[in-house]
């Protein structure tokens, strides 16, 4: 490892906090200034880390420089998504545990909210760190993960029955874990630090569900198509982020990894080629206001989210620790058949 990036690592390492937030990015000229804003309002003094995949848009940089004092900016080569790889980027995470409680990845187009029981309303701010200073005995939390609809940040798609709102979710980690990370290289080649389903069994213990992720995967087409194609990049799967000719000759059928992306992003071309303004179906929607009041369609969903934001994720999933020898490191996803 390149004795910059140790070096980086040692600041991380000063720094001492609750929480750490951490996202990888590349030329996201849509959400990054946002991004940075929402979420140094909660960490308040400890900087933001941000690990950048060698952007080269000029306004991108602007806002890095912009906000140099509030941020720790990495630039790493190679495919992104290798930050959650444990065994690629240990000294990352070892620096993580030395300088703060816990931490999180997520993406540049997601948002970090606590729910704040006492108001009944979503919060961006301090409370964040004082429930987590409160907390120090959970292992991690699972964000309810949820995506905005119809172009509009403010309104959310919800279904209080679907748990893949927490499976897929990106959780906040104690960093006490990382230990556990760590000893699992020895049983098998790469914990996942991802989803929630992706942890090592042996993180099971208390998870509560206090929290909300908002992903504007919905909010902007033009950027998600230009995130999904630089990713089909990295992947190489196609050459240039620009070809989408190229793009349209591949069938998804014959792709492993990254089908998803080659799929939605077909979708999406289409959609702004036969754009249609329909009135949006609200049924099953959360609207978001300003002052982080919460308006449910239909009303009983209120009753719905409160419940689920006071559950713990283990007990959500019906999971039986007596069915599994929890020392194990394999994922949470491969002990499905025992829930």
């Amino acid at each position: 490892m390149k004795n910059s990036m140790i070096d980086l690592f040692k600041v991380i390492e000063q720094e001492k906090s609750i929480l750490k937030i951490v996202t990888k990015t590349k030329n996201e000229v849509f959400f990054i200034e946002k991004w940075i804003t929402h979420h140094l309002n909660i960490l308040q003094d400890t900087r933001l880390i941000i690990f950048d995949n060698m952007s080269d848009d000029d306004y991108v940089r602007s806002i890095y420089g912009k906000y140099r004092d509030r941020i720790i900016l990495v630039k790493f080569n190679g495919y992104m998504d290798c930050l959650h790889m444990a065994n690629k980027f240990l000294p990352l995470y070892k620096s993580l545990s030395i300088s703060s409680k816990f931490f999180t990845i997520i993406d540049s187009d997601e948002y970090l909210y606590f729910y704040d029981n006492d108001n009944g309303k979503i919060v961006k701010d301090s409370l964040v760190i004082k429930f987590l200073e409160d907390n120090l005995d959970c292992n991690f939390f699972v964000p309810c993960w949820i995506e905005n609809i119809a172009d509009n940040e403010k309104l959310l798609s919800f279904n209080p029955n679907n748990f893949s709102l927490f499976n897929w979710s990106k959780p906040i980690i104690n960093t006490k874990l990382i230990q556990t990370f760590e000893s699992a290289l020895t049983k098998y080649e790469c914990p996942i630090l991802h989803h929630t389903y992706q942890l090592p069994i042996s993180t099971y213990g208390k998870a509560p569900t206090k929290f909300l992720l908002l992903h504007l995967k919905n909010l902007n087409k033009y950027q998600r198509i230009k995130t999904n194609m630089q990713k089909l990049v990295a992947l190489n799967i196609i050459n240039n982020d620009k070809d989408f000719s190229a793009l349209l000759k591949i069938n998804p059928n014959d792709i492993n990894h990254g089908r998803g992306y080659i799929i939605e992003t077909i979708k999406l071309i289409e959609k702004i080629l036969h754009y249609n303004d329909q009135h949006t179906d609200k049924q099953g929607t959360i609207e978001l206001y300003d002052d982080g009041t919460l308006k449910f369609t239909p009303n009983s969903y209120e009753k719905d989210f409160i419940d689920l934001m006071n559950s713990d994720y283990f007990e959500l999933i019906n999971f039986d620790p007596n069915k599994i020898d929890i020392n194990q490191f394999t994922s949470i996803e491969s002990c499905k058949h025992l829930l």
